[in-house]
């Protein structure tokens, strides 16, 4: 298991703010209305998922690790692979091959399913 560095507490703040930023809702119970449902261990915020944007926020916080030169030299390798990896995802799916996966699933039948049966009837 890789060694994570911990965050420096003076970047912690600025994370916070870039949670209430992208949040989605107003009012929320799992995180008392924070965005955020704690700190772990690595002093880095948990985001709610329910109430949060999760990908604005991490496409903001990538920018922000990139532009401050500390954090850029303790986890810039991590968001290198992480951009490489995305940039190789699956090419498009041709029109061909989308006829023939919709041609596929008309011929199936669902009888093998169950159907839904009250209970005490």
């Amino acid at each position: 298991m890789e060694d994570v560095p911990k965050l420096p507490d003076e970047h912690l703040e600025k994370a916070k703010e870039m949670i209430s930023r992208h949040r989605t809702k107003k009012n929320c119970k799992r995180c008392y209305d924070r965005g955020y449902q704690g700190i772990n261990q690595l002093n880095m915020v948990i985001t709610c998922h329910r109430c949060v944007d999760e990908d604005k926020v991490t496409q903001e916080w990538q920018a922000y690790v990139r532009d401050t030169p500390a954090l850029s030299e303790i986890y810039g390798d991590y968001f290198e692979s992480a951009e490489e990896a995305t940039d190789e995802e699956k090419p498009e799916p041709t029109p061909e091959a989308i006829r023939r996966v919709a041609a596929a699933n008309r011929g199936r039948d669902h009888k093998g399913a169950q159907r839904h049966r009250s209970v005490g009837r």
